[in-house]
């Protein structure tokens, strides 16, 4: 059971790596934490001013290119936890370093102050009375945390909880004139008030938040409208194209591959509360930028009041507002909509056709369909790519026609063969050989399982299915030989590729797999071979059997 016990720590360890990496870290970064955690933490918290940024030489602190280790001094303004019998203090953290000319392979928990300002300070006492030094060196995933802007150097009464004392700082900041300020405190009691996702920050009440926002997004000030309608609509799907593959996992016909599907829920109900203010802005004459998000920020209200509104934005001589306008048909299916998408299918604008090209996946709209076959193939690489995955998120059912018309395509083969596969992968057994073998690729594929992988994954879930004495008998050697090119994704495929010719009785396969295995990864797979040897019950029943499912 050791071993066991070390594998699972070894899967939890690269499961952090990867979905940090695709977060844009490589390197491992744990979870946010609430302000209660963030206050258990912190040996003192102060607010304070900013009085001098001076170098700092500490053992503490090791060296990163891009970084620099500091002593801020600070005039102490309030005590809300721990003692400070001085009212200057010194804080020691990491600040971006001035001029910094190296790429960076890691960041640690950095805070980069400007003198003359006031903070909110969690932090950790040192040996040093009034010297204090941040929280920890790597930073949470959201990176700032530890530090907080403040809008004044007033006392801070110190009979509330740190969730209303750190409220009350940003409800001053909101009402601040100064701009940064304002986009600021947007941006923060947004963070922390979403309550889904990695983090689940829920410091503050969303519509408590909302209620204190809203009204920014008629600000006359580009930055801050643009903040809060961002805020307002962060529930509607449509708000960000880079949402789209989740909202498709999500909604979608098709188990989506490699792809975490939309978790912010069916209905935009912060939506439903500020729609009217959000219609006038988009009514209105403000920047395209704004009038642009106040309609992406209306998706899963599903009003038919807005779908009124809709007939006026779709025939807006803005390009990028017929786009949104477009996207937003996804909550409005029916023959006006049909009707609406295969006129705007025509569009000269790139960008209208790429929203239809989007929203009948979005909106599964079947009766569109038709449609994505000449936009599969517009000159436009953004276009087919959203018709592409249009056709991947719909029901194999209704696309068979076009996967099987586009199939032996060199740039849509290895998408649309695993999709024919994942449904009966029986007739496509040499192509998807084939495309492990070749590793293919597609210019179309953004995101979810590499192509050759899933067809890895397809493939060997068909082998298994297979009749023993079949396998036994050398009738589905190539396909194994196609399964010995697992690449180096991790440990797993060859792992459990091992486990079944060990269940199989395929013997000197399994022997010559393991020899061949020991010459071709850049990793030991013999720690992972022995495991299989040591528990081979465990992985046939329990990481072969489930593992590969694709359907």
């Amino acid at each position: 059971m050791k071993s066991l016990d070390k594998l699972f720590s070894l899967i939890f360890i690269l499961f952090l790596f990867l979905f940090y990496s695709i977060l844009g870290h490589t390197y491992l970064v744990g979870p946010s934490f609430k302000l209660e955690k963030l206050e258990s933490e912190s040996d003192v918290i102060f607010k304070a001013q900013v009085v001098s940024i001076n170098p700092l030489k500490n053992s503490w602190f090791e060296e990163y290119c891009g970084f620099d280790a500091s002593a801020t001094e600070m005039q102490i303004i309030s005590v809300i936890k721990g003692e400070i019998p001085e009212k200057k203090g010194v804080f020691q953290h990491y600040r971006e370093a001035q001029g910094d000319q190296c790429g960076r392979m890691f960041s640690p928990q950095s805070y980069n102050f400007q003198i003359g300002r006031s903070y909110l300070v969690f932090a950790k006492k040192t040996d040093q009375q009034a010297i204090f030094r941040q929280l920890w060196k790597n930073h949470k995933s959201k990176e700032d945390q530890g530090v907080f802007w403040t809008a004044d150097d007033q006392l801070i009464v110190k009979n509330i909880s740190i969730n209303e004392i750190v409220w009350e700082e940003f409800i001053k900041l909101l009402n601040s004139k100064d701009t940064k300020n304002v986009v600021y405190a947007i941006g923060q009691l947004d963070l922390m008030s979403r309550n889904v996702g990695w983090d689940k920050l829920d410091d503050f009440d969303r519509n408590r938040v909302m209620a204190a926002m809203h009204h920014f997004v008629f600000s006359d000030k580009d930055e801050v409208a643009t903040a809060a309608i961002k805020a307002l609509g962060w529930y509607s799907p449509y708000l960000d194209d880079q949402n789209a593959q989740a909202w498709l996992a999500h909604i979608g016909g098709r188990k989506a591959q490699g792809i975490g599907p939309w978790d912010r829920g069916d209905v935009n109900e912060i939506g439903q509360k500020y729609w009217n203010e959000l219609v006038s802005v988009a009514d209105g004459t403000g920047s395209i930028e704004k009038r642009t998000l106040a309609i992406r920020s209306l998706g899963l209200i599903k009003k038919s009041e807005i779908f009124e509104h809709l007939q006026k934005w779709i025939n807006d001589p803005e390009p990028i507002i017929r786009q949104a306008a477009v996207i937003l048909l996804s909550d409005y299916p029916g023959p006006a909509t049909s009707a609406i998408l295969k006129q705007l299918s025509k569009d000269k604008d790139s960008n209208v056709k790429y929203a239809v090209a989007r929203v009948i996946g979005l909106g599964q709209m079947d009766e569109s369909i038709y449609l994505l076959d000449p936009l599969i193939k517009d000159e436009d690489i953004n276009v087919g790519v959203a018709a592409v995955e249009s056709v991947l998120s719909l029901a194999p059912s209704k696309v068979d026609d076009l996967l099987k018309k586009y199939k032996d395509d060199p740039d849509l083969r290895p998408l649309f063969v695993n999709a024919l596969a994942q449904v009966n992968a029986e007739p496509y057994r040499d192509e998807l050989a084939e495309i492990i073998n070749k590793k293919s690729e597609s210019k179309y594929f953004r995101g979810g399982t590499i192509p050759a992988f899933l067809s890895w994954k397809i493939l060997f879930k068909n082998i298994q299915d297979q009749d023993k004495k079949k396998i036994q008998s050398g009738a589905l050697d190539k396909y194994l030989d196609a399964l010995e090119n697992t690449g180096q994704h991790s440990s797993s495929e060859p792992r459990d590729l091992y486990a079944f010719y060990i269940h199989e009785e395929l013997t000197e396969r399994a022997k010559a797999f393991r020899e061949k295995c020991k010459s071709t990864f850049s990793f030991d797979m013999e720690y992972f071979f022995k495991m299989v040897d040591e528990q081979s019950n465990y992985y046939i029943n329990n990481s072969i059997r489930h593992n590969y499912d694709t359907n």
